[in-house]
């Protein structure tokens, strides 16, 4: 019988061992008055809290329900962590900073430096364990290694500031690796449109689409790192509600194009005055309407919802 453990417990894992390690650095830090070490450890928090985030998304997704207060579900719980997290860091690489400064002007001694290497190894053993080499916290080990070994091995005065040149150099990594994220995480929860979508090309498609005769309120944003929707109002001279049906499979597969696949429409008629019996209307200006007038919104509630409107 083969043993198969989840991708759930697996993290579970993860988090304990990180977990235990980041207390043993940061206690080991403090003992030692190890900046560096400090610093490698709450860079490795990122990790840590990347992995329980990554573990709460996973238990909520497998739940049956959310709350009905959040009409989108959990969907955007693992963004939300991963921007505390960058905000965190980015905080915490700031803090460091400045204290490596402070200990720049007021060297302290580092002791038993033995053990600060000992550290070190052991988190440069795990960062290569967790495959997490390429994101720069192997760097920081060997960093912390290095001060080290010359605390340790030479007797020379200035030896001290290795520590908290050391810990300067990480703390910047801190930061340049925070401010990405942060950046990443934020313009998503700012609701932006997905990277590549430009709304003008999109609203040209749109509007080049048969029976469409303008385009308005149109409203492109992501959910989360991989889903995005879409919301906008079409007008239209056919009244036919068949046809509009018929309709909306077309402006559905343009905004599939384009890597959308949930979006609300909201139909709305020409004025029937403008429209001749005729001939059939395709282009707005058959429609002798202005474009100013194209692109009002033939739905109004009134003055009072003027300016509680998305884009009032």
């Amino acid at each position: 019988m083969v043993f198969r453990i989840s991708r759930a417990q697996r993290l579970m894992v993860v988090v304990g061992i990180s977990s235990l390690f980041f207390v043993a650095e940061i206690s080991v830090g403090f003992y030692t008055h190890s900046l560096a070490l400090v610093a490698d450890a709450f860079h490795y928090l990122n990790d840590l809290v990347g992995f329980i985030v990554a573990l709460v998304a996973l238990k909520v997704s497998e739940a049956d329900d959310s709350p009905k207060a959040l009409s989108f579900g959990w969907q955007r719980a693992q963004l939300l962590g991963a921007f505390f997290n960058g905000v965190l860091l980015f905080a915490l690489g700031i803090s460091i900073f400045l204290q490596s400064i402070e200990r720049f002007i007021a060297i302290q001694r580092v002791e038993n430096p033995k053990l600060m290497f000992i550290m070190g190894a052991i988190g440069l053993v795990l960062n290569l364990v967790s495959a997490t080499f390429l994101h720069g916290d192997a760097a920081n080990n060997l960093g912390v290694m290095a001060a080290a070994l010359v605390i340790w091995l030479t007797h020379y005065a200035g030896r001290f500031y290795a520590d908290p040149g050391t810990s300067m150099g990480i703390a910047v990594m801190i930061m340049l690796s925070s401010v990405p994220l942060v950046r990443r995480c934020g313009i998503i929860l700012l609701e932006s449109a997905p990277s590549g979508v430009d709304l003008e090309d999109v609203k040209h498609d749109l509007e080049k689409i048969p029976g469409v005769l303008s385009i308005h309120e149109l409203h492109i944003w992501r959910l989360n790192q991989h889903k995005a929707l879409a919301s906008v109002h079409v007008m239209v001279s056919d009244y036919s509600v068949p046809n509009f049906l018929r309709l909306t499979k077309t402006i559905n597969e343009c905004f599939h194009a384009y890597g959308i696949h949930s979006t609300t429409l909201q139909p709305e008629l020409a004025r029937p005055e403008t429209i001749t019996a005729d001939r059939q209307i395709t282009e707005i200006e058959e429609l002798g309407l202005p474009k100013e007038a194209s692109e009002k919104c033939q739905v109004v509630c009134g003055t009072l919802c003027e300016e509680l409107t998305c884009c009032g």
